[in-house]
């Protein structure tokens, strides 16, 4: 033993003599200097490993490339860092108006929990709901582009973190850059969801194969001890590189582009209806500025900085982003210099909006007639987004998941006074509340107590059926078989909505559900069982959601925490347990969390008010009268609902007026018109009498001067 621990002792020695001289080896890297050449430079280049050792494919074991120091080597990884997509947690930037949030969400539990670091209103700081920089990673690395909480020091100590297994996850370049068709982010996500962190850039850009899963190893795994010999199933990640990707000096050829293709964006950025047939799909339009040619960094644009350009009225940015919003290119922007601008950049049509007052210019933003889906008559719809419902990750098992409940499009007056559609979800959650403060749960620590409230349930209306079949003489000996099936199929029930085996609510497990690819010949019995495991969703049934008594009873046992009063916040309420029954409140952690629509962008034909006035201003539609109901994944009784116009500061007594007003415009037309032909008649009559008054006076001087 002594002896190992010594191997063992100078093995570590010996790394890291070996890291010391390759950092100093290692030459200084060469940041690339632009010279406004318009030409594409090509891309053949070494890949280097996090160490920055040269990759190649003969090497065994081969090392994944990484990002850091493989595109590193001639670009700012520093600088790229402080981008947006990747400054969420460095503090270096204003938040400016609320975005898309990452979502806690979960079925099972009922939670839809809105969290992110930019301090946006409405959202909780993910260290303040639970999650240290290792749980987000874990959680939401699937739709990460890397970087940010992925390798930046966690100030928040968490001793489940497996950083030295899984390694960082670094800026996934590729993931923007890589023009390549063979660029599969949706093994990014399997990658992330086995945490195999450091290997996931090189499994998406598809230069080589990856093996094995980093989250099957055990928590004192070392690689400096090779392979692990006491599981060939739990065996760490290895490289299979494609040799044909290398030339003979070792260079891989990167088919790299600064402009990526909408398919690139539109993995973390699609939205889709709830209720969209997915097999239709076909059927839809995509963003008019795509029909038409453009790609999303012709507007969302950025320097090395990666500052992106987020392309709304009053964004504080740098340069010239005034003129990439809606109104900057088609209406033009004043600049700095009170330069009026006609707009017109790229090609982009001015509008005429004929007939259109000008106050709707004023009062509306252009993404309010032309952005998201078309408004529901009577209530506010639904959507799913990628990152929100997981969506776009392909394979056996399905990631995607129906909560959390985005309702879409609300039409909501801003700060500015400036009505826009947005995107709405009303949180559900639970949590403790002390001091007048809520202190969020996460859905793993409340799930056991679904699961076993469920089993409970279970048991019990299976003992009831049993005790209803069996003969009223029969003696009580004669029924306890008949109970004990009950109890089987009750685990089984509660076993197949539990979260640990329910791909739809673990992405590790999904992950794994994955992982026979590539397996070996021992491990078949494992592949079995994987793949009975991604065949469950298809065959389980739906959760159903939690009603207000199973609320109650799971409220009353989380007193035993200690931590607070039980509470659960849901469809803009929040909830107390008293006497077995639930008591709702108002609370400010309860009313929703919105974020303006921006995409996808219909033409003018299918724009709000292509169809005359009563696009809106009718009871028919739903511009100022649909129900927004406040949905929640849980079962509450009647769902509280608002009127569209209250969001958007509107008075029904106005409404009436300003809908009375447009419904009879031929009407008010015609008595102005008639009211104009008496006008023109009295006028008429008044003039021809004051001429004939000048007439006669003309005559009656010529006869007093004759």
């Amino acid at each position: 033993m002594k002896q190992q621990t010594m191997h063992r002792a100078s093995l570590s020695v010996a790394f890291l003599c070996a890291v010391a001289v390759v950092a100093v080896a290692a030459p200084p890297k060469k940041h690339v200097i632009v010279d406004g050449s318009r030409a594409r430079p090509v891309h053949r280049i070494p890949l280097f490993d996090d160490m920055g050792q040269k990759v190649l494919s003969t090497d065994n074991p081969a090392q994944p490339f990484s990002t850091e120091m493989t595109c590193g080597d001639c670009h700012d990884y520093d600088k790229i860092a402080m981008g947006w997509h990747f400054n969420s947690t460095a503090g270096n930037t204003l938040p400016g108006r609320p975005g898309e949030p990452w979502v806690v969400a979960d079925e099972e539990t009922g939670t839809q929990l809105p969290v992110s670091y930019r301090g946006w209103s409405g959202t909780w700081n993910p260290a303040d709901a639970g999650l240290t920089y290792w749980d987000f990673t874990k959680r939401f690395g699937r739709h990460m582009p890397g970087g940010d909480m992925g390798e930046r020091e966690d100030p928040q100590l968490n001793p489940k973190a497996r950083w030295e297994i899984s390694g960082h996850l670094e800026i996934n370049c590729l993931g923007c850059h890589n023009a390549a068709n063979e660029l599969n982010q949706s093994e990014w996500a399997v990658q992330a969801g086995r945490e195999n962190f450091r290997w996931a850039a090189t499994g998406a850009s598809g230069l080589g194969i990856v093996n094995n899963m980093a989250s099957r190893l055990p928590d004192y795994f070392d690689f400096m001890n090779g392979p692990n010999r006491d599981s060939s199933w739990a065996a760490a990640p290895t490289v299979d590189y494609a040799a044909n990707r290398f030339n003979k000096k070792g260079l891989v050829f990167f088919d790299v582009t600064d402009s990526p293709s909408v398919d690139h964006c539109y993995f973390c950025h699609s939205t889709i209806r709830a209720d969209q047939d997915k097999n239709a799909l076909w059927g839809s339009d995509v963003d008019v500025h795509v029909a038409a040619g453009l790609r999303c960094t012709d507007c969302h644009r950025n320097g090395l900085s990666h500052d992106i350009v987020r392309g709304y009225d009053g964004e504080q940015h740098a340069g010239n982003a005034a003129s990439l919003t809606c109104r900057g290119c088609h209406l033009g922007d004043k600049s700095a210099q009170g330069v009026e601008r006609m707009g017109g950049r790229l090609g982009a049509p001015r509008p005429l909006h004929k007939g259109l007052p000008p106050i709707h210019l004023e009062k509306l933003t252009c993404t309010a007639c032309h952005s998201g889906v078309w408004p529901n008559a009577d209530k506010t719809g639904l959507v799913r987004t990628a990152r929100a419902n997981r969506l776009g990750i392909h394979g056996r098992a399905q990631w995607d998941t129906t909560v959390p409940y985005i309702l879409s499009p609300v039409f909501i007056r801003q700060d500015n006074g400036v009505i826009a559609p947005h995107n709405m979800m009303y949180p559900a959650f639970w949590a403790f509340l002390k001091d007048g403060k809520l202190k969020p749960i996460l859905p793993e620590d409340v799930k056991p107590l679904v699961v076993a409230l469920r089993k409970e349930e279970a048991m019990a209306k299976e003992q009831a059926k049993a005790k209803e079949a069996a003969p009223a003489e029969t003696a009580p000996a004669e029924t306890a078989p008949a109970e004990q099936p009950a109890e089987s199929a009750a685990e089984k029930k509660s076993d197949s909505s539990s979260g640990e085996s329910d791909p739809a609510s673990a992405p590790e497990a999904k992950a794994e559900a994955k992982s026979a690819e590539g397996e070996g010949e021992g491990d078949k019995a494992e592949a079995k069982t994987e793949e009975a495991v991604a065949k469950e969703p298809e065959e389980a049934p739906e959760i159903p959601p939690l009603t207000d008594s199973q609320i109650a009873t799971i409220l009353s046992r989380l007193v035993d925490k200690g931590e607070g009063e039980p509470v659960y916040v849901a469809a803009g309420k929040l909830y107390r347990a008293s006497g077995g029954k639930l008591v709702a409140s108002d609370h400010e952690a309860a009313k929703p969390y919105a974020w303006p629509v921006a995409h996808d962008v219909r033409p003018a034909a299918q724009a709000l008010g292509s169809g005359g006035c009563t696009d809106c201003h009718s009871d028919e539609n739903g511009f100022f009268s649909a129900q927004v109901k406040a949905d929640a994944p849980a079962n509450l009784g009647p769902v509280v609902t608002t009127k569209m116009y209250a969001f958007e500061r509107l008075s029904p007594r106005f409404l009436g007026v300003l809908e009375e007003g447009v419904e009879n415009w031929k009407i008010y037309i015609a008595l102005v018109a008639i009211l104009g032909v008496f006008l023109i008649f009295a006028l008429l009559h008044y003039g021809l009498v004051g001429l004939e008054g000048l007439f006669r006076a003309f005559v009656a001087m010529g006869s007093k001067k004759d």
